[in-house]
């Protein structure tokens, strides 16, 4: 891939790789994830192969990254950005600083438990109850397949029979029918997910929270149930400063992320001035 984009461009400076998993950021170690990597030291593999400098992250700093690029500065230095796709990732940036904690670890936005007797969460977490446990798009499919079982003449029974499986493409597509039994799933993931805006809205006070990932593409179906359920939670003090909206950069904004983040980081290296506002931030 990078041989192939450097023909038309010419010398390419440095590659930016954004990875579903907990980063080691320093070491640019892969530590846990649903990929088979753990342990890798992926920074240094590659740019032994490339022979290029290499800047990896996780894709929810990434993408928290890429949303900051497009927004107003007060907004862009105090952002939380929630990535739903399969799994819930996420960033947040604080008085314009990227938070990572102490090795990159941290900031694990879709661990953070609303149910402590929830279901188990996916992957390698340990944990019950997380947010991505609720609000992914595996937590989607799980419960439509419950939804399926409990009421066997419903649509997403259909699919269920005819298939084998129920998709989180499919409850989504069917809610979007006016279907109430795949509508009650999009409004349960709607609650759960206000739960933990309302938590992360106490936390880190942001100005903006972005809701991003494949699944903000539903965001009609359950974005104005979470509004309310995080309404009826916080503070109105802490709730009536921030927004919450859909994210601008769209599907691909951790693979965007991760080019700003090589560029950025880059330029430093050598010396260069770099921009102000959002770019302090890496």
């Amino acid at each position: 891939m990078v041989a192939a984009l450097a023909k038309p461009i010419g010398a390419i400076g440095a590659v930016g790789l954004s990875v579903a998993g907990e980063i080691a950021y320093e070491d640019g170690v892969v530590m846990t994830g649903n990929l088979p990597l753990s342990g890798l030291p992926l920074r240094a593999i590659l740019k032994n192969r490339l022979e290029l400098p290499v800047f990896l992250d996780n894709d929810g700093n990434c993408a928290a990254i890429a949303e900051a690029h497009r927004l107003t500065s007060d907004m862009s230095r105090h952002l939380v950005v929630l990535t739903l796709g399969t799994g819930v990732g996420g960033g947040a940036i604080i008085n314009g600083q990227l938070l990572r904690g102490h090795s990159g670890l941290g900031a694990e936005l879709g661990h953070l438990v609303v149910w402590a007797d929830g279901p188990d969460c996916f992957g390698v977490c340990p944990n019950r109850g997380c947010l991505e446990a609720l609000c992914s798009g595996a937590a989607l499919a799980r419960d439509g397949r419950m939804s399926a079982l409990r009421a066997p003449g419903s649509a997403l029974a259909e699919v269920l029979s005819r298939t084998g499986r129920v998709g989180a493409e499919d409850v989504v597509d069917i809610a979007r029918t006016g279907d109430l039994h795949a509508q009650a799933v999009m409004r349960d993931f709607g609650r759960w997910l206000g739960v933990g805006l309302s938590s992360l809205i106490n936390i880190f006070e942001p100005v903006l929270i972005a809701i991003g990932g494949g699944l903000s593409q539903a965001g009609d179906l359950f974005l104005s149930v979470a509004v309310d359920e995080l309404a009826s939670r916080t503070a109105p003090a802490r709730r009536e400063q921030v927004k919450i909206q859909l994210a601008r950069s769209g599907p691909h904004a951790s693979v965007v992320g991760a080019s700003l983040l090589a560029s950025r980081l880059l330029r430093s290296q050598s010396s260069a001035p770099l921009a102000a506002g959002a770019d302090a931030m890496v």
